[in-house]
């Protein structure tokens, strides 16, 4: 009997189905940002270089999907990893001579924070409460998100709050599951891969504005999930 992850990659070797490829580019998205990971934490003079670690483990990942052969009887990962490997040393050969300054990565923070302020504020309901509600959790669980996709993650103070992150953390992932594939894409590339809107754009081929819709129906649909959980442990 055929897989989950079988069907995916016979759908698209078979048909090219674009479906197919975005569903294999999420089911495998975190392997290859712990290939990125493990290359990262090696490179210690490099330490603003995580964002372009993640963006070259995706471009990585996209290539290996393009040119795996399912039927030449050879496991994925294997033969993906020296592929996105290789295309996270490729992006850190052309950094290294770059002078990085303190604060590298400041404008990339700036400009998403602006991406996704103006996406949680888009259509607004006109109840001022409900609106800011919305956005400061939308940035919350934003901020949860860009936590996940960086190495060590944040550093409770104690047990507790270990404890605590780390099952919010986990409800977060589960949550993500029930995303729409679409939904679920669109977050993987921008929290966990770095991409701003416009390249997310890009990879979809739909404008600026439908990602930022995107984005702000997934925020709510994670938002309403969690709240869900909390609801249920409570009754």
């Amino acid at each position: 009997m055929e897989s989950d992850e079988d069907i995916l990659w016979r759908c698209w070797q078979q048909e090219r189905s674009a479906a197919a490829r975005d569903a294999l580019i999420v089911h495998y998205s975190p392997w290859a940002r712990l290939v990125a990971r493990d290359v990262y934490l090696r490179v210690y003079l490099m330490r603003d270089s995580w964002h372009d670690c993640v963006q070259n483990a995706l471009l990585g990942l996209m290539e290996a999907i393009e040119r795996f052969d399912v039927s030449r009887g050879v496991s994925f990962k294997p033969f993906a990893r020296l592929r996105v490997r290789g295309a996270v040393f490729d992006g850190l050969r052309v950094l290294r001579n770059v002078h990085l300054e303190l604060g590298h990565d400041a404008p990339y923070r700036a400009a998403a924070a602006k991406e996704r302020v103006e996406s949680l504020h888009e259509e607004s309901n006109g109840d001022a409460l409900e609106d800011f509600i919305a956005t400061t959790v939308g940035l919350g669980l934003g901020f949860l998100l860009d936590m996940q996709s960086m190495p060590g993650g944040m550093q409770p103070a104690d047990a507790y709050a270990e404890l605590e992150k780390a099952q919010l953390s986990a409800a977060v992932s589960e949550s993500l599951e029930l995303l729409t594939e679409r939904d679920r894409l669109v977050v993987v590339l921008h929290y966990y891969h770095q991409l701003s809107f416009v390249e997310v754009a890009k990879r979809l081929g739909v404008t600026k504005g439908r990602v930022s819709q995107l984005h702000k129906r997934a925020l709510e649909r994670l938002r309403c999930c969690l709240r869900e959980r909390v609801m249920a442990e409570l009754a």
